[in-house]
């Protein structure tokens, strides 16, 4: 059965107990996801390349952090974020349409692994030349920045077809699923394609106050959807 990965968005964790739920998701997820904001690209703030550093030299055995760039300008901000320990650099395509294979070549210099996210209204035929070069591509299923959006039925297929052209390339980059996650979303984005999914609030800490019972809540909810969507496979 092929896996769909997890990659929580760490920012979202409870600062008064922030150590114990980021120990857990380290624990038990495949991908640290960090939601960096500036409040210009995208109408809200997140966390900084500062939070990545501290759990980079505090935390043992640290999971792969993916440094999500919801910023306007993100070259400015690569080496920042190289040197933070992020393992992936994604920016938005809109923010490097003039400048992208610069942009994600210095990436790669920098020792990092090459992601862009792509907005709903963003076509795949934007990221087709360059699409060989990346290591991950992330689909928003609602605008970014802004929570509380219903998702696009739509993104499942345009998830749908990066799946197809990732084969028909012969690729192998990772194709990630990002915005208002929650269970009924597990099987329909696996079955179009998707490797990975990103958990906020609804798909994960929403479920219970007690932190590690809102996780087993989660993977429950996450086994049943993916063995019904086997069982149709």
């Amino acid at each position: 059965m092929r896996k769909l990965m997890i990659a929580p968005s760490v920012g979202c964790c409870d600062l008064f107990h922030i150590e114990e739920q980021v120990k857990l998701i380290n624990e038990k997820s495949d991908y640290l996801h960090m939601d960096i904001k500036d409040g210009v690209y995208v109408p809200s703030y997140g966390i900084g390349s500062d939070y990545l550093d501290y759990l980079n030299k505090h935390v043992d055995n640290l999971k792969p952090m993916d440094a999500h760039l919801m910023v306007k300008h993100p070259q400015q901000y690569l080496e920042l974020f190289a040197k933070s320990g992020a393992e992936y650099i994604t920016p938005h395509t809109d923010c490097i349409e003039g400048d992208a294979f610069v942009t994600i070549n210095k990436i790669k210099e920098l020792g990092c692994k090459a992601g862009v996210a792509l907005s709903p209204s963003v076509p795949l035929s934007t990221i087709e030349y360059y699409l060989p070069l990346l290591d991950k591509v992330t689909i928003m299923i609602v605008d970014p920045g802004i929570s509380g959006q219903p998702v696009n039925p739509q993104m499942f297929v345009k998830i749908n077809r990066l799946a197809k052209m990732r084969k028909e390339l012969g690729l192998n980059f990772l194709i990630e699923a990002d915005g208002s996650m929650n269970k009924d979303l597990y099987r329909p984005l696996y079955e179009a394609g998707a490797d990975m999914v990103v958990l906020g609030p609804p798909a994960l800490w929403n479920k219970d106050a007690d932190f590690e019972k809102a996780w087993l809540i989660m993977e429950k909810e996450l086994e049943q959807e993916l063995d019904g969507a086997e069982r149709k496979l």
